[in-house]
């Protein structure tokens, strides 16, 4: 039932434009020029082609990959770029089955019940994607040594650096992820991540048309729209920060960077901090997902559909129960987890995100500390 609910608004996107597949259609028509970073050239051709106003703050690499879809009609590439994604979150939860030890039609009814993520398919984004790299990450990682000769675990670790680093096109969970690997000293993975980050730059080059300072124009159109999604849809947000940065400074403007959401800064890096024993000594699945979680809770711009990145905790919650017989606590909290994310847009009318509670538990769930000390990690 949560997976048919959270897919019907697939009925209302055409009326819609599609949503955000607005942004990433306008960025592959202006790529390999500077307009690709203009927040007022992209404004200006969805404007002149009707389409919803939606700003494009990715790495302008990333329209390079869009640029396909633009010799085709706009609803015929929207309407692709939705079934491209569900393809990638189907395969995201096949390989989660093996990633998280997880019965494979658990994980893919599972996947596709959780809100978030369908919102993510369903609103033009790209975060089931993002989902696919993250979990083939943990794959890679995840792989027990035993058995397996050196050169194949050296390029298992290749394999884990190269999609850690395709992950850094959405830098406030790819960076986390590639961070966790230097933590844990997965040098061949780290060597090679590091090496596709770089990469991106000169994809940004390419799609920029060789504006050496992309980098620095990139990050004013996210802090020129942060101010303006805080005001329009920042009921939205799921992270700490982003949360008290709603907050208003003075009773002027949002304090998205300063003032209260400093708060949120600061509290994420203690809970951060207190992560980090655990993310170095715990299973390679249970310390990606743990980050997943924590880059969820102290980030500024989490958005609903972001909360695709909390599947990898699910898996991880639902893994646990099955090895401890399904005790009543992992039941009702996956169960209160689902049923709060299916209600996140009633945020609408509240003012605030309800999914924020699942994103501002999970840490604390993963790492069965304060009142969640009943799903710390099984014994064995």
């Amino acid at each position: 039932m949560a997976a048919i609910a959270a897919w019907l608004p697939l009925l209302g996107m055409p009326a819609r434009g599609w949503l955000d597949f607005s942004a990433f259609y306008a960025a592959g028509a202006l790529a390999f020029g500077p307009e690709v970073i203009d927040l007022g050239a992209i404004a200006a051709y969805q404007a002149d082609r009707g389409l919803p106003n939606t700003p494009f703050l990715y790495p302008p690499g990333l329209a390079i990959a869009y640029v396909p879809l633009v010799a085709l009609p706009y609803d015929l590439a929207a309407a692709l770029h939705v079934a491209v994604q569900a393809v990638a979150l189907l395969t995201a939860a096949v390989l989660a089955s093996r990633a998280f030890d997880i019965p494979r039609h658990w994980a893919v009814l599972g996947a596709f019940a959780w809100a978030p993520a369908a919102a993510g398919v369903l609103s033009g984004q790209n975060s089931a994607v993002l989902l696919l790299l993250i979990v083939g990450a943990t794959w890679a990682v995840g792989r027990s040594p035993a058995g397996l000769t050196p050169l194949r675990t050296r390029w298992l670790g290749v394999l884990a650096g190269f999609v850690a680093g395709l992950a850094v096109y959405r830098p406030h969970m790819g960076l986390p992820v590639l961070g966790l690997i230097v933590w844990r000293r997965a040098w061949t993975a780290a060597g090679v991540a590091v090496a596709v980050t770089a990469i991106h730059y000169c994809l940004g080059l390419a799609a920029t048309g060789g504006a050496l300072d992309w980098p620095a124009r990139w990050l004013s159109n996210i802090t020129a729209a942060t101010a303006n999604d805080f005001e329009s849809v920042g009921w939205q947000v799921i992270g700490l920060p982003g949360m008290l940065g709603r907050i208003s400074v003075g009773g002027s403007a949002p304090g998205a960077v300063i003032g209260p959401a400093l708060i949120g800064y600061a509290i994420g890096l203690v809970v951060i901090l207190s992560a980090l024993g655990p993310l170095r000594r715990c299973e390679a699945q249970r310390a990606i997902a743990l980050t997943c979680a924590l880059a969820l809770f102290a980030g500024p711009r989490g958005f609903a559909y972001d909360g695709t990145m909390l599947l990898p905790a699910i898996a991880i919650l639902g893994r646990d129960g099955l090895d401890r017989g399904w005790p009543w606590t992992h039941r009702w909290m996956l169960a209160a987890a689902y049923g709060i994310a299916l209600i996140w847009p009633l945020g609408g009318l509240l003012g605030v995100n309800p999914l924020a509670i699942v994103v501002l538990a999970a840490p604390f769930v993963l790492l069965g500390r304060g009142p969640f000390r009943a799903f710390g990690r099984p014994a064995g």
